[in-house]
């Protein structure tokens, strides 16, 4: 049986694969801007709850982050990847608003 082939030249195989990691890179920035912008809020909340005496964490709150999130996601991310991305988030945020 023959190998596959691909339909293109391996060097256009290579630059459809450099241009979509460079997208991929650009998002990877956005990303990181997206979650600095968000534990900065945290560290703001941070402040409010020390101020008035409320504990860091909120179980409640962030089963509700998850919860809507889960509502939200539309894939191809599932919702044990949303959760363990998302668990990692608010585990920083956590860690701001109590060092904040």
């Amino acid at each position: 049986m023959d190998r596959f082939t691909p339909d293109k030249p391996i060097d256009d195989l290579s630059a459809d694969i450099a241009l979509l990691r460079r997208a991929i890179d650009e998002i990877d920035e956005i990303i990181m801007g997206l979650i600095n912008r968000r534990l900065l809020l945290a560290v703001q909340i941070g402040a409010l709850k020390k101020q008035s005496g409320i504990q860091v964490a909120d179980s409640i709150r962030e089963e509700e982050i998850m919860r809507r999130l889960g509502e939200k996601n539309k894939g191809p991310l599932n919702e044990e990847g949303m959760r363990t991305i998302f668990s990692a988030i608010i585990a920083e945020g956590r860690h701001v608003q109590q060092t904040g």
